[in-house]
């Protein structure tokens, strides 16, 4: 007798709009969020966080909200070959891998656990993937941050070696592990 694998778990309902100012109040807990301490600007200027991710320099990025609900919930940005970290160019990288850009994303604290980053990098990249010259992307995730590496996995992102280790913001040293997801054309 087989037995049928288990149908994945459906996406949550997410919908993805463009920042606003307005934004600030619903992201302004992620201030004190260790792991964005660590690497954004945000904590420093939240309007000027906001400002940057509007311009949209480094690639798409898009506030995560509910259908019917406006408020920002978290975020998601595909930056861009030559517009993204070390990351993709570090040694975990091959050539079939190129072009290269790479994922970030990050939900609210009362957001948390309910599917919703997976949901929202999948509707980044069904929105983007006609639009953008990436072959691959990069999800660059902190050794300890096991709801990230969870969201990875379920996107079915390949776990590559070397993992790489980078300076902070505050110049700590952080072990990196280097996730690479194949974009479907």
């Amino acid at each position: 007798m087989t037995h049928e694998p288990p149908a994945p778990p459906p996406l949550a309902a997410v919908r993805l709009r463009p920042w606003r100012v307005q934004d600030a109040r619903d992201i302004a807990v992620m201030a004190g969020d260790d792991h964005i301490r660590r690497w954004s600007s945000l904590p420093d200027d939240i309007d000027a966080w906001l400002q940057r991710e509007s311009a949209e320099a480094r690639g798409p990025s898009r506030a995560i909200c509910l259908p019917g609900d406006d408020r920002a919930l978290g975020k998601v940005a595909l930056r861009l070959p030559g517009r993204a970290s070390p990351a993709t160019t570090c040694a975990a990288i091959v050539a079939s891998d190129h072009p290269v850009g790479e994922l970030s994303y990050w939900l609210v604290p009362v957001a948390r656990g309910r599917g919703l980053a997976h949901a929202a990098v999948v509707a980044m990249l069904r929105s983007f993937a006609d639009m953008i010259d990436v072959r691959s992307v990069v999800l660059d995730i902190e050794e300890d941050n096991a709801a990230s590496m969870r969201v990875a996995e379920r996107l079915g992102a390949e776990r590559r070696e070397p993992w790489r280790v980078e300076l902070d913001r505050t110049g700590v040293p952080r072990t990196l592990v280097v996730f690479v997801l194949r974009i479907a054309r």
